[in-house]
């Protein structure tokens, strides 16, 4: 039989397999570099259309729990885009890996700061949320200044993201506390509700000790309680709480009940006859609670 004349089932049974069955693990390798790099030349595109194509599906694989931190590099070119979609989609990817990837989202921080200013409120709150994800102390200097700036903003949600930057900015600096405090004072005396709780959050974790910032705006937390998130709710009830116990007076002061021992072995004839410890009313005086106490 000559060497022109056999067939594929005479060969080897391995080198079929090889050839006709290449391993799963191969297969999936390089399908995950094929979608990648289909996802690469998109946001290269000059096409809005699929560069947010590529961005809702690069997100979408985000929420599935799927690590797509190698596309960081073609993502963050694309923060300075035009496209307002675009731009929401780049920072809720760059919130994500802004603190596994420092490096890369450093060389981008002038586009960051620019934001700061961006007529969205969105991008200007994402911006300040991206900036404090970066942990690295060498952004201290550029973060303060940015925080002071967005505590004063006239968005609330601008605001609200910047009480929850304070605490990032003082576990990286803990120096900045007085400079921090500042801004808190500020927060607190906010009249709206998405920013009480928030700056409820870093009172607790900057100036827990500092007391003397609750007492010009207890009135208006306490009146505002009701209608702050869950979370914030809980926070300003512990804020609140410590408070009362500090600074007004214990209602349960002075009322001396006098204690009722009976022996082991009682006597139940003698039990309706014993003599009832009675307290006089007259003796006792009513307790005045202070109109502030009473209001929490």
């Amino acid at each position: 039989m000559s060497a022109n004349s056999l067939t594929r089932s005479d060969l080897s049974p391995t080198v079929e397999a090889v050839d006709m069955e290449p391993s799963t693990g191969a297969t999936i390798l390089n399908s995950e570099y094929k979608k990648h790099g289909d996802l690469r030349e998109m946001l290269d595109s000059s096409k809005d259309s699929q560069k947010l194509d590529a961005m809702k599906r690069i997100i979408a694989m985000l929420a599935k729990g799927r690590d797509v931190s190698d596309l960081f590099p073609a993502v963050v070119k694309n923060v300075a885009s035009k496209n307002i979609e675009i731009k929401k989609l780049v920072y809720v990817y760059l919130t994500r890996y802004a603190e596994e990837k420092q490096d890369l989202a450093l060389l981008s921080i002038s586009t960051f700061q620019r934001a700061l200013k961006d007529p969205n409120q969105l991008i200007r709150a994402s911006a300040l949320r991206v900036l404090s994800s970066i942990r690295v102390p060498v952004i201290v200097p550029i973060m303060l200044p940015a925080i002071k700036e967005s505590a004063v903003d006239m968005s609330p949600f601008v605001r609200k993201t910047a009480a929850h930057a304070i605490p990032k900015l003082y576990s990286l600096d803990p120096d900045m506390k007085e400079e921090l405090i500042s801004i808190i004072e500020k927060l607190l005396a906010d009249r709206t509700t998405l920013v009480i709780g928030s700056a409820a959050m870093a009172f607790e974790e900057v100036c827990p000790e500092r007391i003397d910032l609750i007492h010009k705006n207890y009135r208006k937390l306490v009146n505002l309680l009701v209608d702050v998130e869950e979370w914030g709710q809980v926070t300003l009830l512990n804020m609140l709480t410590r408070y009362a116990r500090t600074q007004f007076l214990d209602p349960n002061i002075g009322l001396d009940f006098p204690s009722q021992e009976k022996e082991f072995y009682e006597n139940s004839d003698e039990e309706e006859e014993d003599e009832r410890i009675v307290i006089e009313e007259d003796t006792i005086k009513p307790y005045k609670m202070d109109p502030d106490h009473r209001l929490l």
